[in-house]
């Protein structure tokens, strides 16, 4: 194919040589004096006309792209339902570096396609299986800005929740502490109030029960720190600090295992105060309750402090052949993999 920029280009030139010729045309009719005085006006003028003609070629070039897209060839050349099949295989097969290098082409490429939205979704799944939690916990909440009526917005729920859970558990948050009033348990907080947004919105959900388990386990553990703390004042002889920390655990964690050790804390502070008759009645409520400050409450589920449940989470499920976002939840009831379109609904690795 000819290159037409530079038959532009030969052609401005030309034009300029005979511009440049009819310029010099009546000094050459002159005396030859008279054309040494004016030549360095005329090569001034001329080599003005050259860097003109060469701005305004370069003008035409179409400037380089500093946002190359930087995909792979192979990749650019696939539509984008192979595309998407390609991403998923490697989610399927938990390669989900290489996953999470497909979906975020599959943005790039085809932003305003269906398969965005579950690439968008996929991708909080692939993140968070390849140990990315802040990458995992952005995407889900721009899925939830973005699509917040999408069939699978229970599941992104979940996942957002599940995401926190694992990184209280990594950091130790839901390990049984010793000596743990100065740790701080943001992430268990988080992973609290996270899992709680699920089952206000979707108290039916079927994620539902998993997310109840676990607020269970996070709620023991918030209410151990807050007995950590109230025992360490009672330790620095800050009494009054301590009854007050009791009393805050006895109104917000009724129920947890911490409330018959924090009966105890509550009543010798109380008397380290010389609040005699507190102290008394809070005895009182401790044996007719707990049977004594020896007795406790039974422990959450110990199985509840596992990242994931046998039937907590499984793969997002697989698009339809058909350009449009599947309406089967995430996660199967069943135990066996069930497949849409042809493609297989592989369960968590």
């Amino acid at each position: 194919m000819p290159d037409r920029t530079s038959g532009t280009s030969k052609t401005r030139m030309s034009e300029l040589i005979d511009t440049i010729g009819i310029l010099l045309r009546p000094f050459l009719r002159t005396r030859p004096r008279m054309i040494v005085t004016r030549l360095p006006a005329l090569l001034l003028v001329a080599a003005s006309l050259v860097l003109g003609a060469c701005a305004s070629d370069d003008d035409k070039l179409a400037p380089a792209n500093p946002f190359r897209d930087e995909v792979p060839k192979r990749l650019q050349r696939l539509q984008a339902d192979e595309a998407y099949r390609m991403a998923r295989r490697s989610l399927d097969a938990s390669d989900f570096d290489g996953a999470i290098g497909q979906y975020r082409a599959i943005l790039l490429r085809f932003p305003f396609s269906d398969y965005a939205t579950q690439a968008q979704l996929e991708l909080i799944y692939a993140n968070y299986k390849s140990y990315s939690p802040d990458s995992a916990l952005a995407d889900a909440d721009r899925f939830l800005r973005e699509h917040p009526r999408h069939p699978q917005i229970e599941y992104v729920y979940y996942l957002r929740g599940l995401i926190h859970y694992s990184r209280a558990n990594a950091r130790g948050d839901l390990l049984p502490w010793s000596e743990s009033h100065t740790y701080d348990p943001t992430y268990a907080r988080r992973a609290f109030d996270a899992l709680g947004q699920l089952i206000q919105r979707y108290p039916d959900s079927k994620y539902a029960g998993d997310a109840r388990q676990r607020m269970i386990l996070l709620r023991d553990r918030l209410a151990q720190h807050d007995l950590e703390i109230a025992k360490y004042y009672l330790k620095r002889k800050a009494y009054v600090g301590a009854s007050r920390r009791a009393e805050d655990i006895l109104e917000r964690f009724q129920g947890t295992s911490v409330i018959p050790e924090t009966l105890t804390v509550l009543e010798t502070a109380y008397r380290k105060l010389e609040l005699t008759e507190l102290a008394d009645a809070t005895a009182s409520l401790s044996r007719a309750n707990y049977g004594g400050p020896d007795q406790s409450v039974a422990k959450p589920a110990a199985q509840a402090a596992d990242d994931e449940s046998p039937e907590a989470l499984r793969l997002p499920p697989v698009i339809d052949r058909q350009p449009a976002p599947t309406e089967n939840p995430a996660a199967e009831d069943s135990e066996t993999p069930t497949t849409r379109g042809g493609a297989r609904l592989g369960d968590d690795a």
